[in-house]
This record gives C-alpha cells, sequence and structure tokens, in this order.
C-alpha cells in the first residue's frame, strides 16, 4: 500500500494554500486532537490508510459513543496496521464549521473522509476538493445529498415510520397526540418529521400540541412538562429519537397516568425507565439507530480503499427497545445516560472495547 501514502504525500504538496485557509476558519471550532486507532496521537505511518472522521456535535454521547466503537474497531489485528484514524470535533451542528474541518483533513493528505452531516449540503465545498483529489467522502450517520459521497447510515426515514406505526396501534379512543421533534436543521429530523406527522394524522391520531427534545432527555422532560400543564388529556406520545426516559417522568412528577410513548436515543435510561414503570403501565417503542454505524462506516471505507466494490448508499434498519426486551438492554451498573447500541450486527464490539475511547 505504499502507492497510497506517495499519493497522500503528492495532495499535500498540492494543498498548501488549502491547509493554510482552513486552519484560519477552524480557528473559533472546538476540536479533539488527531488520534490514531490504537488511542495514540500522531502522523500517519508508511503504508497505512489515514482515515478522517469530522463530528458536529463533538460530546454528545450518541455520537462519541460511535466515535469509540469506531476506534474500538480501527485497534483490532485485522485494521491496526492498515488503518490510522484522526477524529475531529467541532460543535453546535455548524455546518460551516465541519466543511472547514473537512478542508483541514484535505490538507492533511487523508485518503478518505468520513463525516457525520452537520447539514444536508454545507459540506459541499469540501467534497468537491475532495473529488478532485481523488479522496473518497463518506456520510457516515445521517443522510447527504451529493452524489459524490458515499452513504453508511440508518434507515432514519423508516425509524421514524416504524415508531408512528407503533403508537398508531397503542392508541385507544384518545387519539390526541403531542409530538417532540429532535433537533431542527439537522438533516435526518428535517427529513422524517413530515413524514411521521403524515403517518401520524393518516393514521387518524390528531396532534394537538409540538415541541423539540433538543436530542437531550432533560429538554424532552422539561418541554413534555410544559405540554403536559396545558394538554393533560393527551393519548400518546411521540418523541424523535430522544424522551424515551423524559417523557415518562414528565408525566410521573405531573401525577399523570402514563400514556404510549415512542420516544428513543437509545440511552440506557430510557430501557430501565421501560423496567422501572412495567408495573404501572408504561409501554414505550424506544426506536434508534446504532452509534457503531460509525465503525461500520469505517469498515466500508477501508473496502473502497482496497479497491472492493461496495453500494454507494446503505441504509441500515433501527433497533427498537420495547417492554418486551427493555429487561435485556438496561445496564444496572451504568448511568442513565450510557449509551447503547455501541455494537453494530457483524461486528462484535463489546462494551469493554468501546469504553476504552469513550469521551463522552
Amino acid at each position: 500500500m505504499s502507492h497510497l501514502r506517495t499519493r497522500s504525500g503528492l495532495r499535500r504538496s498540492a494543498t498548501i494554500l488549502a491547509a493554510t485557509a482552513s486552519l484560519a476558519l477552524l480557528a473559533g471550532c472546538s476540536s479533539a486532537p488527531a488520534s490514531s486507532g490504537d488511542g495514540t496521537a500522531g502522523a500517519g505511518s508508511d503504508g497505512k490508510y489515514v482515515i478522517g472522521f469530522e463530528q458536529p456535535l463533538g460530546g454528545q454521547a450518541w455520537r462519541e459513543t460511535g466515535l469509540a466503537a469506531l476506534q474500538a474497531l480501527a485497534a483490532r489485528p485485522e485494521y491496526k496496521d492498515k488503518v490510522e484514524i484522526k477524529i475531529v470535533r467541532t460543535n453546535d451542528n455548524d455546518a460551516a464549521a465541519q466543511n472547514a474541518a473537512m478542508q483541514n483533513l484535505i490538507a492533511d493528505g487523508v485518503d478518505a473522509i468520513l463525516f457525520d452531516p452537520a447539514s444536508s449540503s454545507g459540506a459541499d465545498a469540501a467534497i468537491t476538493q475532495a473529488k478532485a483529489q481523488g479522496i473518497v467522502v463518506m456520510a457516515n450517520g445521517g443522510p447527504y445529498d451529493n452524489d459524490d459521497v458515499y452513504v453508511v447510515s440508518t434507515d432514519w426515514a423508516n425509524a421514524g415510520t416504524i415508531g408512528a406505526d407503533w403508537l398508531l396501534g397503542q392508541l385507544g379512543d384518545n387519539k390526541k397526540v403531542a409530538v417532540l421533534e429532535g433537533l431542527a436543521g439537522v438533516p435526518l429530523n428535517d427529513g422524517t418529521m413530515p413524514g411521521v406527522i403524515s403517518a401520524l394524522e393518516d393514521g387518524g391520531a390528531t396532534v394537538v400540541a409540538q415541541g423539540t427534545n433538543g436530542w437531550n432527555e432533560a429538554t424532552a422532560q422539561e418541554n413534555m412538562a410544559s405540554i403536559l400543564r396545558s394538554n393533560p388529556d393527551i393519548g400518546g406520545v411521540y418523541s424523535f429519537l430522544t424522551g424515551g426516559q423524559g417523557v415518562p417522568e414528565a408525566f410521573e412528577a405531573a401525577g399523570l397516568p402514563f400514556v404510549p410513548v415512542v420516544g428513543g436515543s437509545g440511552y440506557n435510561g430510557e430501557a430501565c425507565t421501560l423496567v422501572k414503570y412495567k408495573d404501572q403501565g408504561l409501554e414505550g417503542d424506544m426506536v434508534f439507530g446504532q452509534p457503531a454505524i460509525y465503525a461500520k462506516g469505517l469498515e466500508q471505507v477501508v473496502k473502497i480503499l482496497d479497491g472492493d466494490d461496495v453500494d454507494k448508499v446503505q441504509a441500515f434498519p433501527p433497533l427498537e427497545i420495547t417492554q418486551d426486551n427493555a429487561a435485556d438492554f438496561c445496564l444496572d451498573d451504568q448511568p442513565a445516560n450510557f449509551q447503547l447500541g455501541y455494537d453494530f450486527p457483524g461486528l462484535n464490539i463489546t462494551v469493554d472495547e468501546m469504553l476504552k475511547y469513550y469521551q463522552g
């Protein structure tokens, strides 16, 4: 694989001006030190693929678990001497900061870039630059609208309608529903929520209140509590990708009987909340994508660099936690904000492997 390092070296020489511009743009961004597959920082070693990952919501549990799963896979014998991982974190889902960070990775001579999209088109400038230099780019975790980008993601649109269909099946005579979207402006949220609302309304539900959960359980609880003060008689709640703990706790704090709740981000606290309130009648469907989709992305991008053919767009089904399997997922020895989904089918990543690299 020495030809790859030679190609990377040529790219470094050709992009010194881009490096200067990108570093200036990144001056206001928060980023983590570059880290290799074995957890050590440093430049690429001869013969290795250098693979960058740009994460626009650094510190968020789902994403940090995904990055840790990716690093755990990279540390395994079949990858350790083959890849080097460079992780850059930016904040606040800032598309401009993500684009600048990706340009910086290009200037650093990477062979491929994985990124969890901050927007549906905000990284186009970096992608155009990467294509011109033969650098593989993969949207990993969410969708991205660009024919030059590979996509390895959860099937988020299906995740949304799975939860909506479950909720419709749980509603009794009271079909008044409250809806909490996730984080407005993020492609997977904005691309999913219209279909969710349509599915609920087409199925006979009436959406009587809407808000956000900010993909944070505390925010979900606070905003659900606010809705309940003016709508205490709702018959069900749909909360996109978060809320499986916060929403039931809002009902409990208000002294109201539980209603069926959709609200999965895969936090341990969601599974344990279903267990905690099982005897009080709580029913929930926690639908979420495995954060270890990042590790799946690494597996696929290495195949591309090896010259293998892979599907340009790969969408994987979400996980579901309900009363039927919540006890299997709830981990008594882990905190409420411990992120489940640290493994991906076929990769067999363990908790201990992931925790070696977790920075949440």
